[in-house]
C-alpha cells in the first residue's frame, strides 16, 4: 500500500465522512455519497457512487474511506489491487467508536485530532453512563425496521447504545447482526422498551404494528417506545454520543416523570395514520 501524505481523501460512507469532517479533514474531502448530509459543508461536493470504482479512481485519492459492515468488499479488494489506500472502519460499540477515531485521524494525517475526538468520546460516554446507572435496568430491543420487524442483535452498536443506557437487549444471538425476527417478539413479557429512529418510514411501519396482533403490548403502552433522531442512531460516527444523549434523556423522563426532564423520544406513542405505501428498506 503506498504511503506519503494524504491530501485528497474519498469517503464511501456518511458516518466515515462524518468523522472525516470531525477530525478537522474537510478540507481534504475530495467526494462524498450520496447519502452523506452532515455536517452542512458535505452538500456542496461532488457525489461519487459507493460502489463505482472508475468514478473513485477518478478522484485520484490519496485514502479511501470505507466501513467493513457499509461497503461491498469487492470494491475495497479492487481498489487495494489497483494501488489505492483503503482504510475500513468496523464500529461495533463505543469502545470500537474511539479506536477508530484514534486510527483514522492517524491514516488521514490527523493524529492529535484523533486523540482529542477520541477522548471526548470516552469522556461523554462516561458522564452519560454515570446518569443511566441510576435507571433500573430493563429489557429492551433496539428495531432497525418493523415490517419485516429486523432488530440489532448482541454484538452490534445498537446493542452497546442499550447497554450503556440500562437496557438489556432481548435480541436473539447467533442470527447475524440485524436478523430479520418473528414479531411474537414484541409480545414477550419480559420486553419494556423498544427503541428505534425517529423517520418517517419507521413511524409507518409502527403505525401498522400496532394495529396487528403483535403490536397489543406497545398499543396498551405497555412496552415504552422510545424514539431517537435517526441519523445520529444509525450512524456510527461521531454523532452516535447524540442518540445515546437522546435515549438516556428519554429514559429519564420516562422513569422520573415528575423530574421536569423531556427527552427527545418520550412522548407519547404517535397515532395511527394511513400512510402512502413505502418501499421497504433499513435506515441510512
Amino acid at each position: 500500500m503506498p504511503g506519503g501524505p494524504v491530501r485528497r481523501v474519498v469517503p464511501l460512507a456518511p458516518d466515515v465522512t462524518e468523522l472525516a469532517f470531525a477530525l478537522g479533514a474537510g478540507d481534504l474531502v475530495a467526494a462524498a455519497p450520496a447519502a452523506a448530509d452532515h455536517p452542512p459543508e458535505v452538500k456542496r461536493l461532488p457525489r461519487v457512487r459507493h460502489d463505482d470504482v472508475e468514478a473513485i479512481l477518478s478522484l485520484r485519492p490519496d485514502l479511501v474511506l470505507a466501513t467493513t459492515a457499509g461497503n461491498d468488499a469487492r470494491v475495497i479488494g479492487r481498489l487495494r489491487e489497483l494501488g489505492t489506500r483503503v482504510f475500513t472502519t468496523d464500529v461495533t460499540s463505543f469502545d470500537r467508536l474511539e479506536q477508530a477515531c484514534r486510527l483514522v485521524g492517524r491514516a488521514i494525517g490527523r493524529p492529535d485530532e484523533g486523540v482529542r475526538l477520541a477522548g471526548d468520546v470516552e469522556a461523554r460516554c462516561a458522564l452519560l453512563g454515570a446518569r443511566a446507572a441510576v435507571l433500573p435496568r430493563r429489557a429492551a430491543v433496539y428495531v432497525v425496521w418493523w415490517d419485516p420487524l429486523i432488530v440489532g442483535s448482541p454484538g452490534t452498536f445498537h446493542d452497546d447504545l442499550l447497554k450503556r443506557a440500562a437496557l438489556d437487549n432481548e435480541a436473539p444471538a447467533g442470527g447475524g447482526r440485524y436478523p430479520r425476527v418473528d414479531p411474537e417478539l414484541l409480545l414477550d413479557p419480559r420486553l419494556e422498551v423498544v427503541v428505534a429512529p425517529d423517520e418517517r418510514d419507521l413511524r409507518d411501519g409502527f403505525a401498522r404494528i400496532v394495529r396487528s396482533p403483535a403490536g397489543e403490548r406497545l398499543a396498551s403502552g405497555a412496552v415504552r417506545v422510545l424514539w431517537l433522531p435517526a441519523d445520529q442512531a444509525s450512524r456510527p460516527g461521531p454523532r452516535l454520543l447524540e442518540a445515546l444523549e437522546a435515549l438516556v434523556a428519554a429514559r429519564e423522563a420516562h422513569e422520573n416523570p415528575g423530574s421536569g426532564v423531556r427527552g427527545p423520544g418520550c412522548g407519547p406513542p404517535p397515532e395511527p395514520r394511513n400512510p402512502t405505501p413505502q418501499p421497504q428498506g433499513g435506515s441510512g
